[in-house]
């Protein structure tokens, strides 16, 4: 096997009996590749007849795949976007079934058209969805850091793989999403500088009544530890315990303590009945909230639905929440209890 590098890029020539097989390189573009590396047969050298051979295409620099032009990633390719690379997709992306894409750190993958994930996309760069673009598929999306590395402005219909939880100073998070249920609390005084609720989410929060029409008033926004435990044990002296489980949340594992959520308009389910509710469900994904305890969904959240309790996401990550149709906690990958 001899070996050659053009450019930083290793270049594999493989000589079988009866076959020789022997890359050339050019400069990666959107339907060209760095290495090609086909199924070999060659009992001989002890490879099994036939079998796939993984191959590397490598984008190094900045490219753009047109509007009439499809890159796609055949099975056994992989796909590198580069550290200071940044490939635009103004045509389309096929990730085939046991391709992958791998978008390695200071790398950039820009989707202005649509991308078909049937394989692999592991995002450890940074990944554009614009207003236009979209994501479909079979396939699994893997962030391997944070939400934060995703812009999503358009949609991503395919399964994301959230990072694993991370727990800092008692406070869990999940791809620097703060996630706090009946299994995951927050200590007893976090949150006693907060006021009334996040500031971003608050604006948004103005914002979201001035496009909507309508008032929205805010019922409950952030509460302190102490006001969550005279809650709780007011509601356990009028109700049965396993009962109050299910609308309130115990001392420490309330989202309110936070500042990430509010209780806006009526606390009844009959609230999505009205205009305003009707409004606020179908809508509030656009302005960086989702409905944090959906319908239908009390086993997966362990609350009851509540179609006035919103979360504070950010615009980007309450789309990819939105879009897949799933609870926080399903899509965060973590356990409700």
């Amino acid at each position: 096997m001899k070996k050659y590098m053009i450019a930083g890029v290793l270049l594999l020539s493989l000589t079988v009996t009866g076959c020789s097989t022997q890359q050339t390189s050019s400069r990666p573009t959107s339907n060209t590749s760095s290495i090609v590396i086909n199924a070999i047969n060659d009992n001989a050298s002890g490879v099994q007849a036939n079998a796939p051979v993984r191959s590397d295409r490598i984008v190094s620099e900045n490219l753009t795949v047109s509007a009439a032009e499809t890159l796609t990633v055949k099975n056994g390719e992989t796909l590198y976007i580069q550290n200071g690379a940044e490939l635009t997709v103004d045509g389309a992306v096929s990730c085939e079934n046991g391709g992958a894409i791998k978008i390695q750190s200071g790398g950039s993958l820009l989707l202005n058209g649509k991308m078909t994930l049937n394989g692999s996309l592991e995002l450890g760069g940074f990944l554009g969805i614009r207003e236009k673009g979209e994501i479909n598929g079979a396939g699994v999306l893997t962030v391997l850091n944070s939400f934060d590395d995703v812009n999503c402005e358009g949609t991503c219909l395919a399964k994301i793989k959230a990072p694993a939880p991370v727990e800092k100073d008692g406070v869990t998070y999940v791809g620097g999403v703060l996630i706090v249920n009946k299994k995951y609390p927050v200590p007893k005084d976090y949150g006693a500088e907060l006021g009334l609720v996040i500031d971003d989410a608050y604006d948004t929060l103005l914002k979201m009544r001035e496009d909507s029409g309508y008032a929205m008033p805010l019922v409950s926004g952030y509460r302190s530890y102490e006001l969550q435990t005279e809650l709780f044990e007011y509601y356990c002296e009028i109700d049965d315990i396993a009962r109050v489980e299910m609308y309130s949340a115990r001392p420490g594992h309330s989202e309110h303590q936070t500042g990430l959520a509010m209780d806006i308009g009526e606390l009844s389910e009959d609230y999505v009945n009205t205009e305003e509710g009707a409004w606020l469900t179908d809508n509030c994904y656009k302005y960086g909230f989702i409905i944090r305890f959906p319908k239908g969904s009390e086993h997966k959240t362990g609350y009851d639905y509540e179609p006035w309790h919103i979360r504070w996401l950010g615009k980007s990550t309450a789309k990819l929440v939105y879009d897949s149709g799933l609870t926080l906690e399903e899509f965060l990958g973590v356990d409700p209890t």
